[in-house]
């Protein structure tokens, strides 16, 4: 789908409302060149921007600590910040490609199968990658697919791992929808359900009730150290007599693949492995 734009607005510049972001962006990447340390005179030529707008970005930048300042020289350089969101974009990268192998290497063991990673937003499971087994019939969801959590396996291996706290501002008891718009979960049921992936590791749904009929799913979450769930690792298939050794193989090789992936990423993450942001 194509959105036209109106012509006059297109042509404007920043605005003025993100004006003030647009300047401090510019700010940080005057930091790509070759000179790891600038002062404030020479941020002001080379961004044709007056002193005082570079000293009171600088300031605000060096107080959320995207920049530091030299205490001998006086001139500003990159700070923690960045480094920390260099760090997580290479992390997601990883990530994403570790599961995409991970998938890969079970669906063709198992042709009939469809691998997903996915993410929780806010209350939502988003489908990050999906890996389509070879075989002629195979369930399928695109990327970018958003599911309500407490309503899915993978968005309940994801809340398995959360604080109670966190658990309680996310879940609404009133939300409904699924196949055939199904009621919404009891709490309850809830809570009983994600104990029960907490104890075994991983999530199964046998085709239903909140599941298309006739599907099978089999759940488990990429965790950090500190024990929240980065992401899910999913498999998905019809329910058949080709599928049925499914149910003993699946829970076994996708906690290997979990762990194999938390592994790399663990180790080399930022704060002990932390990571969330994934969609996109």
């Amino acid at each position: 789908m194509t959105t036209k734009m109106n012509p006059n607005t297109q042509a404007r510049g920043p605005t003025t409302r993100n004006l003030t972001v647009d300047r401090a962006l510019r700010v940080l990447e005057a930091f790509l060149g070759s000179e790891t340390q600038l002062g404030v005179v020479e941020l002001s030529r080379q961004l044709d921007l007056d002193k005082s707008v570079i000293h009171r970005i600088l300031t605000t930048l060096a107080g959320r600590r995207f920049i530091e300042q030299d205490p001998l020289t006086r001139r500003y350089q990159i700070g923690l910040r960045v480094w920390e969101l260099g760090q997580r974009y290479r992390t997601s990268h990883q990530l994403r490609n570790l599961a995409e192998a991970e998938l890969t290497a079970i669906t063709r063991k198992h042709p009939y199968t469809t691998g997903y990673l996915s993410t929780l937003d806010t209350a939502d499971v988003v489908v990050v990658t999906t890996v389509r087994g070879p075989g002629p019939i195979n369930l399928y969801s695109d990327p970018s697919t958003h599911l309500i959590a407490e309503l899915t396996t993978t968005g309940r291996v994801l809340l398995a791992w959360l604080p109670q706290a966190q658990l309680a501002t996310l879940v609404d008891p009133n939300r409904h929808g699924g196949p055939a718009e199904m009621p919404a979960v009891s709490m309850t049921d809830l809570a009983a359900a994600l104990a029960a992936i907490r104890e075994r590791g991983y999530g199964t749904n046998q085709g239903g009730p909140y599941a298309p009929p006739g599907t099978g799913t089999v759940a488990v979450a990429i965790r950090a150290p500190q024990g929240q769930a980065m992401a899910a690792l999913t498999v998905d298939f019809l329910i058949g007599p080709e599928t049925e050794k499914l149910w003993s193989k699946l829970p076994g090789e996708l906690t290997a693949s979990a762990a194999r992936i938390e592994h790399v990423i663990n180790a080399e993450a930022p704060n002990g492995g932390h990571q969330k942001e994934l969609t996109g």
